[in-house]
C-alpha cells in the first residue's frame, strides 16, 4: 500500500518530494507488489489520463465508465498499448524503471514462489493477502474517491473527486481525494492541503524517513 501511495503516486507521478535513487528503487519495488502494473505504466496512466481528463471518457478508471469499471473492470480491459508511455518519459530514461517495467510480472511471481517454497504460510500471510489488500485499497479510492455522494468536497475542482474519511485513514491518505486533485503536487493529501487537523494523512509519518 505504501509502495503505491507514496512510491508510485506521490514520488514517481507527482514528484512531491526529492528522494535518493536507492529509496526510489525500494518504493518502486514495493509499488510493484501492489498489483496495478509497472511504475512506468501506472505513472503514464495517472499523469496522462487521470489528472488532465479526470472523470471524462479518457479517464480509464473513473466511475464515468460505470462503478465496476472504476473498481476492477479497467484492470481487465486496459492493455499496455492503450496507455501512451510518453507521459512517463522521465522514468523511461531510468534503466531500473525500464527493467522493472519489462519484468515486473516475473519478479512478482518468482518472489511469491520463492517465499512459498520456504513456507506457504509466509507466502500467504506475508505476501498474497497484503498484495490483494493493496490492490483493493487503490481500487476503492478509484471508485469512491470519484463518487460525489460518497463524501464531501473542500475544493471546487472540475472533476468528481471527493474526500472519503474512512478511506483517508485506512488507505494511506489516498481517500482525501478532493484535496489531492486540488493540489496534486502536495505530499500530505490531508491537513497539508486543507488545513483541517482531523484530515490526517498517515503517509506524512513516513516523510522524515524518505531521503
Amino acid at each position: 500500500g505504501l509502495g503505491i501511495s507514496i512510491g508510485y503516486h506521490r514520488i514517481l507521478s507527482h514528484k512531491a518530494l526529492p528522494i535518493s535513487p536507492i529509496t526510489k528503487k525500494v518504493l518502486t519495488v514495493l509499488g510493484m507488489f501492489g498489483c496495478q502494473g509497472s511504475s512506468i505504466f501506472w505513472v503514464a496512466m495517472h499523469r496522462g489520463y487521470h489528472h488532465p481528463h479526470a472523470d471524462t471518457e479518457k479517464d480509464f478508471h473513473s466511475p464515468y465508465h460505470g462503478k465496476w469499471s472504476a473498481y476492477m473492470g479497467w484492470m481487465f480491459k486496459l492493455g499496455l498499448t492503450d496507455v501512451n508511455l510518453k507521459y512517463a518519459i522521465d522514468l523511461l530514461k531510468d534503466p531500473f524503471q525500464v527493467f522493472a517495467h519489462k519484468h515486473h510480472y516475473k519478479i512478482i511471481w518468482l518472489t511469491v514462489i520463492a517465499v512459498a517454497l520456504i513456507d506457504i504460510r509466509l507466502a500467504l500471510y506475508g505476501m498474497i493477502i497484503p498484495m490483494t489488500l493493496a490492490m483493493h485499497q487503490e481500487n476503492l479510492v478509484d471508485l469512491f474517491g470519484h463518487t460525489p455522494s460518497s463524501g464531501y468536497r473542500n475544493f471546487d475542482t472540475s472533476d468528481w473527486s471527493t474526500n472519503v474519511p474512512v478511506l483517508g485513514f485506512l488507505c494511506w491518505g489516498q481517500g482525501w481525494h478532493n484535496n489531492h486533485h486540488a493540489r496534486p503536487a502536495a505530499f500530505d493529501f490531508g491537513t497539508g492541503v486543507s488545513g483541517k487537523w482531523w484530515e490526517f494523512d498517515p503517509c506524512r509519518l513516513f516523510k522524515p524517513f524518505l531521503k
